[in-house]
């Protein structure tokens, strides 16, 4: 469910200083029913800027000057906007020692909303603006305001006519009008664009210390509201010990008229089915609050990559999971998921990242950045690095920051120079992949000595790594740790103990940054969707109708993904070929005997009428089950088996199947249909492991203490 919010982000303004704003004085009225707004703006422009300038206005709105001495100009038509708004041009020529203009405009923004997919046609509803009776949705790429095309960050101060009942949301501070059908919003600190959100909202109203905390829901619900005002509370409480002050005067749950998981200064838009996921506050909503330090508060220098995406999950996402004891699992998921979508033909540096598109972008733009600064943390120490943060955000808040700026203030804090290590993560593809061999154990007089080569194997040149060891010892509950320094392709480890070593690991927390073997990570859904070719082997024995409803998922699949999937009956193949990822769908498929091996030494069994795994029944006639398992030998693709009994449930399935992407196998009941079982294969050997004893020996490692602790946030329902 994490990768369903997601952070918006407009290329429009890159807020510089305070002194450069552009400052707005809005009186906007709202007619819904019409579609339509009337809108009074007046532009204060700073002393920096030229007092003639180009600005965009979306093409339906027909400005004209009505205060100030200018001359409005257009220049040109028909061009489009960032978000395919129609849009057009117009320069604004001030007097002579002019600073103000007034501009009044009218028209319609109406832009349905569309639905767009990516990997496995995993759906996400968009729109760049639109003005209805269900509810207003304005923000930069609609070009509801004049957008100046000099790239100058914005202030405003807003007042919004609406119809009754109506409340209007946006960035800042609401002044108190009396009159909910005449609102006010100021914000003074740089933006980088300007919101309007507006509905028939039911308001709850909280705080949080000197933080005003709302909800604004479509329909009342006290219940609701009290669950998200509370974990609001704690939230902001929490980071602000973390990072610093809290940059905004108010944090507001808005709910969206449609599926959306957006994160704006000060508020965040969360779709109605989501919003009502019990958890969600537990899960996902943490990562719109810290957007307000990161990419709202410190603000993202996107010319030179967008880091604020792997900050934000690094302390929000993987801090939950760190105080559930869950943070190796967070971090392999991370690493899995790199393994599975991202490959030589679509990596790219983390410079270059600006925003998520598909499951490739998402694996190196969250994840990756996300494990740099986890490295980052455990090469500096959890005090260094929470003062590096609190430094970054001290010095840069409303300000632009990009990786430079990061290094810097991390070396300030270390009292030395990171260049090395910003460098190899950031402006590198790939990653490091790590080998060990010739690992062999002595006695010595004061213990044992364990030696051996540790090797990255990746092509280019090699990392500088301080690779994690743990060895677990005789007579001794929990392993220890060792680093060693790899800085060449190769180089020798010894490693003394007392006790007698029984099994050393490399790296079996993922605290690194790196290529996975296939062998340390369970065979995952993800694997089977992010290969770059898949079959999709249809049961030809199912009933038409069965067959029918099995095709039309598999040709979802084809739509909206990168890779190449084909279609193909299970009666039009003498045997499975080896060089792509294979999907069997149905009961009945002619080469479900292939799983069946293939999972042989799981928890798995057949049963009468069904399937029985992880000691959980599940009935061909009631139930839809997903499992992937290796192929056989070397492959590095998938087997992967999709059955439901329910062909109405095959819908709501492939909707829901790239949320489950870390497990090995699921099962759900009904048409929803609902989640019943998941889990993951047990991983049997890695190559990163040696055994020292004759019995398999089992790494305990020591508990860590998570960055900051998070009491009563982290019992996430189900």
């Amino acid at each position: 469910m994490r990768h369903l919010i997601r952070f918006l982000y407009v290329l429009f303004f890159v807020p510089q200083a305070i002194g450069d704003t552009v400052h707005y004085t809005m009186d906007i009225d709202i007619q819904p029913a019409d579609h339509r707004l009337e809108a009074r703006v007046r532009l204060k422009l700073p002393p920096t800027m030229p007092a003639s300038l180009v600005f965009r206005l979306h093409a339906e709105l027909e400005p004209v000057i009505t205060g100030g001495q200018a001359i409005l100009e257009h220049i040109d038509a028909g061009e489009t906007g960032d978000s395919h708004v129609p849009t057009r041009s117009y320069r604004l020529k001030l007097g002579n020692g002019q600073r103000e203009a007034e501009i009044s405009y009218s028209g319609t923004i109406y832009h349905p909303i569309k639905n767009l997919a990516d990997n496995y046609a995993r759906r996400f509803d968009v729109s760049p603006g639109l003005i209805d009776t269900d509810g207003v949705f304005l923000a930069g790429s609609s070009y509801w305001y004049p957008v100046i095309q000099q790239e100058r960050p914005v202030s405003f101060d807003m007042s919004i006519s609406l119809p009754e009942k109506w409340h209007s949301v946006s960035q800042g501070r609401r002044a108190d009008t009396h009159n909910t059908a005449a609102q006010r919003w100021t914000e003074q600190h740089p933006q980088n664009q300007i919101y309007l959100i507006a509905a028939p909202f039911t308001e709850y109203k909280g705080t949080a210390g000197t933080v005003d905390t709302l909800v604004f829901l479509r329909q009342p619900d006290q219940a609701l509201a009290d669950r998200y005002l509370g974990v609001t509370e704690h939230y902001l409480q929490m980071y602000e010990g973390l990072i610093g002050e809290y940059p905004y005067s108010k944090f507001a749950l808005v709910e969206n008229f449609w599926e959306t998981g957006y994160g704006m200064p000060s508020f965040t838009l969360l779709g109605p089915r989501v919003i009502r996921l019990p958890f969600i506050p537990y899960t996902s909503y943490p990562h719109e609050i810290v957007h307000n330090w990161w990419g709202n508060g410190v603000y993202v220098d996107y010319a030179n990559g967008n880091w604020s995406e792997g900050l934000t999950s690094y302390l929000a996402d993987h801090l939950l999971k760190e105080n559930r004891g869950e943070g190796a699992d967070y971090r392999r998921a991370a690493l899995q998921k790199y393994a599975d979508f991202v490959d030589g033909n679509n990596d790219f540096p983390l410079t270059e990242f600006r925003g998520r598109h598909n499951s490739a972008t998402e694996a190196v733009g969250y994840g990756k950045t996300m494990m740099v600064f986890h490295m980052l943390r455990r090469m500096l120490g959890d005090e260094q690095f929470t003062e590096g943060l609190r430094l970054l955000y001290a010095d840069y808040r409303f300000r632009n920051a990009g990786w430079a700026e990061i290094a810097r203030t991390f070396a300030r804090v270390a009292g030395q120079p990171l260049d090395t290590f910003f460098s190899q993560w950031t402006t590198r593809t790939g990653g490091p992949r790590l080998q060990i061999t010739e690992v062999s154990v002595d006695k010595t007089a004061s213990g044992y000595r364990v030696t051996g080569l540790l090797h990255q194997t990746q092509s280019g040149r090699p990392y500088a790594l301080s690779v994690p060891i743990a060895l677990q010892s005789e007579g001794h509950e929990q392993a220890v740790w060792r680093e060693v320094k790899l800085t060449q392709e190769t180089s020798e480890f010894s490693l003394a103990l007392h006790a007698r070593p029984l099994r050393l690991a490399v790296d079996p927390a993922f605290d690194l940054f790196r290529r996975l073997h296939r062998q340390e990570v369970p065979p995952a859904i993800s694997q089977a969707m992010g290969d770059k070719k898949v079959l999709v082997v249809l049961p030809s024995s199912a009933p038409e109708r069965v067959l029918t409803a099995y095709r039309q998922l598999g040709k979802s699949w084809q739509g909206g993904r990168d890779s190449d999937v084909e279609l193909i009956r299970d009666d039009e193949l003498v045997t499975l070929p080896d060089d792509r990822t294979i999907w069997l769908f149905g009961w009945n498929n002619r080469f479900r005997k292939a799983m069946d091996k293939a999972l042989e030494g799981y928890d798995y069994a057949l049963a009468d009428g069904g399937v029985t795994i992880d000691g959980q029944a599940l009935d061909q006639s009631e139930h839809a089950v997903v499992a992937v398992a290796r192929q056989s030998g070397d492959s590095e693709h998938a087997l992967a088996w999709l059955a439901s009994g329910n062909t109405a449930a095959l819908p709501g399935l492939a909707r829901k199947l790239p949320h489950y992407g870390k497990y090995s196998y699921l099962g759900f009941d009904g048409e929803a249909p609902d989640n019943i079982l998941k889990g993951q294969w047990p991983t049997v050997s890695s190559p990163l492991t040696a055994e020292f004893t004759g019995s398999p020996a089992t790494i305990v490692l020591p508990p860590r203490k998570p960055l900051a602790q998070m009491p009563g946030l982290t019992a996430a329902p189900e």
